[in-house]
């Protein structure tokens, strides 16, 4: 009735994985955005000194609260992991200092979660449909706004190496974040985006990005993408059957099991030819 249960001990941490990483540079950039925007405060404007100043201690703040949290079981690798993301971090505030033409808004704007600290107050509780028809829910790392217009640009940022391909639009079905986010901005906003990208804001990525126009064309690849998702969750033949090499990169093995890729080599082509179909699709 009072849904008690037994207290989570948190198993020491010995190396920092890749989720874990991920969630706390995201974090990170997201309060530090935020602190910019209250002292109204633009990078490229504002002294670097004062600008690295407030990274830092937004991040010696977040990963105070990670420590407490996960128990690192050696303090001093949990050290360097935090220094090494601390070094990312200034690299990539120098990159985005020299000036993109785009102002930062809205930081971990979210559709149909939960209400979470570090969500941003415009997000809202409820879904978004797209295309009248797909209900839609998650959270957008970085909305952006060309000053003096109403058009957007959607940046969602990348811990880990770069494995987008250049000119792809949904990399194979792999990488629906920006046309995916940019439909559901539009139709949360009423705004037009004008871009989206991947940030790869690490060393491990390059600090480089993969920028995707959104346009008609690219918007219809997205509701594509989603019709054939769509169609397999209403046929209900949704068996795992990884494309090459992607179990190596998947942070949810568990949930199949080993020799996944193996094993989904001897299913029948007809029982995942949409699947086969969203490949097909750069």
């Amino acid at each position: 009735m009072y849904r008690f249960e037994p207290l989570e001990e948190p198993e020491p941490l010995e190396r920092m994985d890749p989720l874990t990483k991920g969630r706390l540079f995201h974090e990170v950039l997201a309060e530090f955005f935020r602190a910019l925007q209250q002292r109204q405060m633009a990078i490229p404007t504002a002294p670097m000194d004062a600008v690295l100043e407030i990274l830092d201690a937004t991040l010696t703040r977040v990963a105070a609260n990670y420590a407490e949290l996960l128990a690192p079981a050696v303090d001093r690798v949990w050290q360097d992991e935090i220094a090494s993301i601390r070094t990312d971090l200034h690299i990539w505030a120098r990159d985005l200092a020299q000036g993109s033409g785009w102002e930062p808004w809205l930081f971990e704007l979210g559709f149909g979660l939960p209400d979470a600290p570090e969500r941003d107050p415009n997000s809202r509780r409820e879904p978004v449909k797209i295309d009248g028809r797909f209900i839609l829910r998650g959270a957008v790392d970085l909305v952006e706004r060309k000053p003096g217009t109403n058009l957007l640009r959607i940046t969602d940022h990348k811990t880990g190496k770069k494995r987008s391909d250049h000119g792809s639009v949904i990399g194979h079905g792999q990488q629906l974040q920006p046309v995916i986010y940019s439909l559901a901005v539009e139709a949360a906003t009423g705004l037009t985006v004008e871009s989206a990208r991947f940030s790869y804001c690490t060393t491990a990525g390059g600090f480089s990005e993969h920028s995707v126009p959104i346009n008609e064309r690219t918007r219809r690849m997205g509701i594509e993408a989603l019709e054939i998702i769509d169609r397999s969750v209403d046929l209900g033949m949704l068996p795992p059957a990884p494309a090459e090499k992607a179990c190596a990169y998947c942070d949810f093995l568990s949930v199949c099991g080993p020799n996944q890729e193996r094993r989904s080599r001897r299913k029948s082509r007809k029982e995942i030819a949409d699947l086969l179909e969203l490949r097909g699709k750069q």
